[in-house]
């Protein structure tokens, strides 16, 4: 890893495989990338969101996804939300978004209702 980037956080990783729990095409091989995402990036806002890239140990296998956003979910307690994107079968963006004007925290797993994939 470079200056700058690090391995997805314990809670980082919990939220993701929250958004993955849904079997679907594609979502073992994404499940598998979680352990060995790479953190990129950060938003400048002050939020969770952070960009992805794929881990080199062990090398991801591609999921047979579309580019864009995969999962949405909201939290049950602020309504805020949480946006999972895919990239050449690789995750690549964990949004966080808040419904305030004050940037979101990583909301905690259990506090997500994930949407069926494809029902928005």
């Amino acid at each position: 890893m470079s200056d700058g980037e690090r391995h997805l956080s314990a809670e980082e990783q919990a939220v993701i495989l929250a958004l993955l729990t849904q079997d679907f095409p594609g979502a073992q091989e994404l499940r598998a990338q979680v352990s060995s995402a790479v953190v990129v990036g950060r938003c400048g806002c002050g939020c969770a969101t952070v960009d992805l890239r794929p881990g080199s140990e062990p090398p991801a296998l591609e999921a047979p996804v579309q580019d864009g956003v995969l999962v949405s979910a909201h939290t049950r307690t602020r309504g805020d939300g949480v946006l999972l994107f895919v990239e050449d079968g690789h995750l690549s963006y964990l949004e966080v978004y808040a419904t305030e004007d004050e940037p979101a925290p990583l909301p905690h797993p259990e506090d997500l209702t994930v949407e069926p994939i494809g029902s928005w």
